[in-house]
């Protein structure tokens, strides 16, 4: 796995609103960006993390410490 220090800032703002699962139009929208702009970002964050796809991304984007993980549902272990 690649350092994310390769990452820009605004490319690991992409790679946040992706994992996220955000469409390239609503990141676009929230960077105020251009939707070809979004692409390029994408094209270069998966070159450097050597990824193929956006779920490749948002894995290696948890696994990173870049988003919170997720809380688990379900019945608490403190009974």
């Amino acid at each position: 796995m690649k350092c994310v220090d390769e990452l820009t800032r605004q490319e690991r703002r992409v790679l946040a609103l992706v994992a996220k699962g955000s469409r390239n139009a609503r990141i676009a929208q929230e960077l105020y960006i251009s939707i070809r702009t979004v692409e390029n970002h994408l094209y270069h964050i998966f070159d450097k993390l050597g990824v193929s796809s956006r779920t490749e991304a948002a894995v290696y984007a948890l696994q990173a410490g870049l988003l919170a993980q997720p809380e688990r549902s379900g019945l608490s272990q403190d009974r």
